[in-house]
């Protein structure tokens, strides 16, 4: 019983390395971590889609789906588990935890490289 424990567990920890290496955030895109209940990331999204309606964002709501990915962004900024807030907005090498009037100004900085138009 206890090496079929020991197997089960060992099972399930390559299978979770497996989905770690096939989610990853790609450089080139933006995304935008909210969680139903707040009324900040309502806030964003509705900046957002007022001032930038072309943006490419990429939604993921923290609790569904999108888990793996808003992981993967606390892990690539090295942000503190005890203190990671929403909307968490992830853009290269850049990301705004929150919502205020000075993130909004940082947002609108930071998304230029990102508006660029694609020729089809």
């Amino acid at each position: 019983m206890k090496k079929l424990l020991v197997l089960f567990v060992c099972a399930l920890g390559i299978m979770g390395c497996e989905q770690k290496d096939s989610v990853k955030l790609e450089q080139d895109r933006v995304y935008f971590f909210y969680q139903e209940t707040c009324p900040h990331c309502k806030d964003a999204i509705d900046f957002i889609n007022k001032t930038a309606p072309n943006l490419d964002l990429q939604i993921h709501e923290v609790n569904g789906s999108g888990r793996p990915l808003f992981i993967e962004c606390v892990h690539k900024f090295d942000l503190p588990y005890n203190n990671i807030g929403t909307p968490l907005i992830c853009m290269g090498n850049d990301y705004i935890m929150g919502w205020s009037d000075e993130n909004a100004e940082q947002f609108q900085k930071l998304i230029v490289p990102f508006m660029t138009s694609k020729i089809d």
